[in-house]
């Protein structure tokens, strides 16, 4: 939409084109990466901790970690790249997570039964999809922003999946295990940066 209005606006597309547009892969990279560093740091507790859930019902925040590392795979991979997603049989079986399937939509109950067995092996994935993400994003301009793919029954731009699927979704649930975390009497994640 950003391109839109710019596009009916000539002289803001002078004038605003180097902010808007010449920093926005920049700008992912920078949210992704801290998405990220907000992911190994909620990895970093103890199997009991990940794989706490309230009495009310709640996802885990192993539950968590394994979603959104799913999402991305798909998302930049399969739906961006159009190319394989790195997740296979291998690791499944290494990680002790289930083949099929990203976590939605999921009952309570089935998602209380989401556990990673291998800590060591899903964070040798997480860091894979990560690496892949960002070799993916220092190859691409912002003009490559705008492209546009199919998503299920209507087609998305690089730039919406992005956002859409990662960005706001994975901050989504950073909040979500901050919550699990402060129910735990842990810290907020990323504290050691002042950030919560």
């Amino acid at each position: 939409s950003v391109r839109f209005e710019l596009g009916c606006r000539p002289d803001l597309t002078e004038s605003l084109g180097g902010i808007l547009m010449g920093q926005a892969v920049e700008n992912i990279k920078g949210m992704l990466e801290f998405a990220h560093r907000a992911m190994a740091d909620a990895a970093t507790t103890s199997d009991e901790q990940l794989h706490f859930v309230p009495d009310f019902g709640s996802h885990s925040m192993a539950w968590c970690l394994w979603h959104t590392v799913r999402v991305e795979d798909l998302i930049i991979n399969r739906v961006i790249r159009h190319e394989d997603p790195i997740w296979n049989e291998e690791w499944s079986n290494r990680t002790g997570l289930p083949l099929e399937g990203i976590g939605n939509p999921q009952t309570d109950e089935e998602a209380q039964k989401i556990r990673i067995e291998d800590i060591a092996a899903f964070r040798e994935y997480q860091s894979l999809v990560w690496e892949t993400t960002s070799n993916y994003l220092e190859g691409i301009s912002d003009e490559d922003l705008a492209e546009e793919n199919p998503f299920g029954d209507h087609n998305e731009t690089v730039s919406h999946s992005i956002s859409l699927h990662l960005l706001g979704h994975f901050n989504g649930h950073r909040r979500e295990m901050n919550y699990l975390r402060g129910m735990q009497g842990l810290p907020a994640l990323l504290t050691k940066e002042g950030v919560h």
